[in-house]
């Protein structure tokens, strides 16, 4: 029989390589075909969602990151069309974040790419099969907030 130290030390290692695989697989079809990164898509939708006006520190506490992190990011996205500075009329040392057009574009090419790689993913499970994963993830998902 197996302890419960084995069992949490084989759930950790199947949680984490699934998740690395997962991860890999994401950003090298998303690297290939939009020629964006994981980080550079976790802005660019950050932006997108919000409803209110977005600032580069907005971005910043959203997504853990320390301003210059940001504003790399940013200049990056800038520089490939994806997002715009657009300067308030008040305050014109404040920018405000919008997504173009062709960033949107990518948004949408980015969203079925990660659908793919789901559907592959869950080719031979069952219905059955994937309400219990979903369940435990959840489960777990709940347990690991503070």
């Amino acid at each position: 029989m197996i302890d419960q130290n084995s069992i949490l030390k084989m759930g950790h290692v199947i949680l984490e390589d699934m998740f690395h695989a997962i991860k890999k697989r994401i950003k090298d079809q998303a690297e290939l075909k939009l020629k964006i990164t994981t980080e550079q898509f976790k802005l660019l939708h950050a932006i997108d969602q919000k409803k209110d006006e977005v600032i580069q520190k907005d971005m910043a506490d959203m997504m853990g990151k320390n301003k210059s992190t940001i504003l790399r990011l940013i200049d990056s996205l800038e520089t490939k069309g994806l997002v715009k500075r657009v300067a308030d009329t008040k305050d014109r040392r404040k920018n405000y974040l919008m997504v173009t057009k062709k960033g949107k574009e990518i948004i949408k090419q980015y969203k079925c790419i990660l659908k793919l790689i789901i559907e592959d993913l869950q080719e031979g499970l069952t219905e059955s099969e994937l309400n219990t994963f979903y369940k435990v993830a959840a489960h777990f998902k709940d347990r690991a907030t503070p």
